[in-house]
């Protein structure tokens, strides 16, 4: 029998039978290994995130223990009370309250704590030299007190001193125990003075990791960033005493390098306890430049992986005789529908031969074939549609509507007249659009937005038209703002030669009085002259004439203060404000302010061939700014209040801090500290 005689359902049922199970053979292998490749991918991801989590745990408890140290050191940095009992007590109630720690301590550099070292040699927490090393400690149990030991030799003192910055020592034995210790140098001046740390036994790590279960038989050890071992669930004997590399085994070695370069990874060896297949995943914990090293059998981690790899075997075996059927039977209901198309066909075909182009396809057929109709019939419609929308948009854009673009997702050269079309009403609703953005930015005197879109042909002129006179108008307000500009500073620089001038004519009138008061008074309103004659010299410098850098101008404020008070030249000024620029109303009464407050420093807060400082700090925190002036001078009387005193300074400093809006504070501790704070 030929080929072309066998009927077509017999065609399709061989055709689409054997085609359905060599397709779904072949997906269902490619699904089967797919699948599988994931699965082991997912056993491996989760060993690693397992390894991942408990590094992160115990990096976590290490920062902690990091971070208690540094608390220690850096609360025995600011510490002045110099008490001893006081610090044992503190040291106390921290290992109390960190029931992991092992210990905690501070020892300090010969008479650095308090320089009574001699007072207390041999006694409770100290050695016979008489030093501040304190230990509190939990070595046997209870907790007690004892000297340290070997620091003039071991890493936890000697590491700190010679670095000046944090140790976290590497596992040593101390008194028998095996430990880490968190360090942290005590700063005095920048001056090396002493130690502050914790430190933690690492037997508490091997008592949790022995405990760490993977899978089924899986377990866990820590080791430092040598290799050496620091816990193990099985071989206790190793710990502290063996490292990877003492193995022999080149793929433990391979891990042992990585661990020693703060990577992480997983290798395949076979396990020295075991004899078993292994896959040995490792990730580093940052802070203790340790490793958490997790052991797995390479069996466990796969057998879920060979259950479902047989699971999916069973479901394509019988996904493929069920597709099968269901071919077969497609197959019988192919046929039925095909003589009602070409039906259609006919006529369709019959009626476009005449120029009959609204003639469609009855799309009343089986559901698998209805897309061949409805096809014919969206290829009559792309025929006539984009005809008809091509006229709709060139009546549209006649009539000036230029956001009118064509709808049609069409296609060939159907497509490029649509496209055509769009790009001339966009390159003609661009060019408009473009030009009224100049023309608006014109009328609110914004002449820095040019045109962006010039037109062709006649369309340029207007385009080059708009842009002309927005440069015209552009170069005529350059050239008023310069000569605001220039005003702006001659008006500045005038009024510093007035103001100087007051404060020459000022000093020259002083010479005619002898009466030491008098003269006083001439000085001070010539250092009040000066303080605002500089503001205006700063705005005169200062590129927007608005503000000034209020650091410079303080500082060269008290400059000229302290060449006035040529007789207290052993007082040093120290100005410590951050780069702040404040307008003009603000900087002349603050200025004012710092003038009248470090000129009663100079005057009352020390005594003739005293020495000491004045200091002026200012800072901006929780929105507002704080203004500090102080001294460490002989301090304010403390029977005076300084906002009900004769003195014209102050009475003007009151009134100054009233005018900014600013509230103003005094402290008598340890010389005079004026606070004022504003907004």
């Amino acid at each position: 029998m030929r080929w072309k005689n066998i009927s077509l359902k017999v065609k399709l049922i061989l055709f689409i039978v054997v085609s359905v199970i060599i397709v779904l053979a072949s997906t269902t292998a490619m699904i089967i290994s797919t699948v599988t490749t994931q699965e082991e991918a997912l056993a491996y991801q989760q060993a690693i995130e397992m390894a991942k989590s408990y590094a992160n745990e115990f990096n976590g408890d290490m920062n902690t223990n990091q971070a208690i140290a540094k608390i220690i050191a850096t609360s025995m940095s600011n510490y002045e009370s110099a008490n001893r009992d006081e610090v044992n007590n503190m040291l106390y109630g921290i290992l109390v309250s960190h029931p992991s720690l092992l210990g905690t301590y501070v020892a300090y550099e010969p008479n650095a704590f308090d320089g009574k070292d001699n007072l207390y040699i041999n006694a409770v927490g100290h050695d016979a030299t008489g030093r501040f090393i304190p230990y509190w400690n939990k070595m046997n149990g209870p907790i007690k007190l004892d000297p340290l030991l070997y620091y003039e030799t071991s890493d936890y003192y000697q590491l700190p001193k010679k670095l000046k910055s944090n140790v976290l020592t590497e596992p040593y034995y101390y008194e028998g125990v095996f430990m880490v210790s968190y360090v942290y140098p005590i700063m005095k001046d920048d001056e090396f003075i002493g130690i502050g740390g914790v430190d933690v036994s690492l037997y508490y790590l091997d008592e949790i990791l022995s405990n760490v279960k993977a899978f089924d038989t899986g377990y866990a050890f820590m080791t430092s960033n040598r290799g050496m071992l620091l816990s193990h669930p099985y071989n206790k004997q190793w710990i502290g005493n063996r490292t990877l590399y003492d193995f022999g085994t080149e793929e433990i070695s391979q891990a042992a390098d990585d661990i020693k370069e703060g990577k992480s990874g997983h290798v395949e060896t076979i396990d020295i306890n075991t004899g078993k297949k292994v896959v040995m995943f490792y990730e580093p914990i940052r802070t203790g430049n340790f490793s958490f090293v997790l052991v797995v059998p390479k069996d466990e981690m796969f057998a879920g992986v060979i259950a479902l790899r047989t699971k999916l075997l069973h479901i394509s075996m019988a996904a493929i005789i069920f597709m099968a059927a269901i071919a077969y039977l497609i197959a019988l209901f192919v046929t039925r529908p095909i003589n009602q198309i070409v039906a259609g066909f006919k006529k369709i075909s019959n009626d476009a031969v005449r120029g009959k182009l609204d003639t469609r396809a009855s799309t009343d057929v089986e559901i698998d074939f209805r897309e061949i109709p409805q096809g014919l019939n969206e290829i009559l419609d792309a025929v006539i549609t984009p005809i008809r929308d091509t006229i709709r948009v060139t009546n549209a854009l006649a009539k000036g509507q230029l956001d009118a673009r064509s709808k049609l997702d069409v296609h060939g050269e159907f497509k490029q007249l649509a496209t055509t079309l769009d790009n001339f009403a966009e390159s003609l609703d661009t060019m408009i659009k473009d030009s009224n953005s100049v023309l608006t930015a014109v009328q609110n005197n914004d002449f820095s937005r040019s045109i962006q879109v010039h037109g062709e042909g006649d369309f340029r002129i207007l385009t080059e038209g708009i842009e002309r006179t927005r440069k015209t108008l552009d170069h005529m307000m350059t050239e008023r703002r310069q000569i605001e500009q220039i005003r702006k500073k001659e008006i500045h620089h005038r009024i510093k030669n007035n103001l100087q001038v007051i404060s020459s004519l000022l000093d020259l009138e002083s010479d005619k009085f002898k009466d030491p008061k008098v003269i006083e008074a001439f000085r001070n309103s010539q250092s009040r002259v000066i303080s605002m004659a500089l503001v205006h010299e700063e705005l005169y410098r200062s590129e927007d004439m608005e503000s000034i850098d209020f650091a410079d101008y303080i500082t060269k404020l008290v400059n000229d203060l302290s060449r006035s008070y040529m007789m207290n030249n052993n007082i040093d000024i120290k100005v410590h404000i951050a780069t702040v620029f404040l307008d003009m109303d603000v900087a002349i009464p603050l200025g004012m302010i710092v003038n009248e407050l470090v000129s009663n420093s100079f005057k009352h807060a020390f005594r003739s061939g005293d020495e000491g400082s004045i200091i002026i700090d200012m800072n901006y925190e929780a929105e507002k700014f704080i203004l500090i002036v102080s001294d460490n001078g002989r301090g304010f009387p403390e029977n005076m209040d300084f906002r009900q005193t004769e003195s014209l300074g102050l009475q003007l400093v009151t009134t100054l801090v009233d005018q900014i809006d600013g509230t103003i504070e005094l402290e008598r501790n340890h010389g005079t500290r004026f606070i004022i704070t504003f907004k």
